[in-house]
């Protein structure tokens, strides 16, 4: 007689239920730090600088720091490194995308690009080439995923 065995629950105890229950909290701190990124943009006339450009490394290094604690449980976890960077890609181009947004519908010359650039070159860089660039690499993390369906580690 065979017994069939089935993996170990997920409990708050182990270091994959540690980092599953992580995501949320880790979502939110992003999700506030890029509410601080725009304020400080706003607070710098909406013009983007490298001085409002800089609080994205801090976002950059919370999400590294946060790779390094979570990141080998969160590979076990499935999807759970792909969540983490689907998260930070959202949070942060979707920040960008929707002050822009605001900018555009409100006229604000703070948006307005000349010459050939119909947005300001700073505003053209933060919308477009960050979330194209960056969502290359999020869909190359995905197709990888699925390769490995969803688990980016070894299973528990």
């Amino acid at each position: 007689m065979t017994i069939a065995s089935t993996p170990p629950p997920i409990g708050a105890e182990s270091g994959i239920g540690r980092a599953h229950a992580s995501l949320l909290p880790y979502a939110l701190c992003v999700l506030g730090a890029t509410a601080v990124v725009h304020l400080l943009i706003v607070l710098g006339g909406n013009h983007i600088t490298v001085l409002t450009t800089l609080p994205l490394v801090v976002i950059a290094i919370g999400y590294a720091v946060y790779l390094l604690v979570f990141g080998r449980s969160l590979g076990r976890v499935r999807y759970g490194r792909l969540v983490a960077h689907a998260l930070t890609y959202a949070m942060v181009n979707t920040g960008y995308l929707l002050h822009a947004y605001i900018l555009i519908a409100s006229a604000s010359p703070a948006i307005q690009g000349d010459g050939y650039l119909a947005l300001d070159a700073g505003w053209f860089g933060a919308t477009f080439g960050m979330a194209g660039f960056w969502g290359i690499g999020l869909i190359a993390h995905g197709i990888a995923a699925l390769g490995e369906r969803g688990f980016e580690g070894p299973r528990p």
